[in-house]
């Protein structure tokens, strides 16, 4: 089987895009096989960088070619900031008009408005509950009180 090398026009059609798909793929898998093929190939790219490096280092006339393609172009009407102002105020007339704001703020305002909370009634078990530290504190006082009373009597 003869391998067929493809040659420097043959990658600058290929690199152009005017070649039929097909052909296309047949030449990317056999850069996967022929070295020889892709060094030209490479040549190509290095070639095709080169000239685009030309275009960068003659800034005046690159920056006249792209002028020359946006001067002149306008945006799209809908990425307009007057048309997004315009579709605000028309959606806000729309919800003033249909009173929606109104419906809201008197929702809101019956959820927002402050209402002083009636007084809880404590339980009574509660209200009888002596916190722990002062029964800790009864009873340290009632154990010292019981060994001062055996060590020294009775006496006060």
């Amino acid at each position: 089987m003869k391998i067929v090398h493809y040659t420097e026009q043959d990658w600058l059609l290929y690199g152009e895009g005017h070649l039929l798909l097909e052909q296309q793929s047949e030449m990317e898998d056999h850069l996967y096989r022929c070295d020889v093929c892709l060094a030209s190939y490479m040549t190509y790219v290095e070639q095709l960088s080169s000239r685009m490096c030309l275009d960068v280092e003659q800034p005046d006339a690159y920056m006249l070619s792209v002028l020359q393609r946006t001067v002149g172009m306008k945006p799209a009407w809908y990425r307009s900031t007057m048309f997004h102002y315009g579709i605000a105020a028309a959606a806000t007339l729309i919800l003033v008009a249909t009173g929606f704001f109104h419906g809201l703020s008197q929702e809101l305002g019956s959820v927002g408005a402050y209402k002083p909370a009636p007084p809880l009634e404590t339980p009574s078990s509660l209200e009888a509950q002596v916190p722990l530290s002062n029964h800790l504190v009864n009873k340290t006082l009632s154990w010292l009180d019981t060994l001062q009373n055996k060590e020294g009597g009775l006496a006060p």
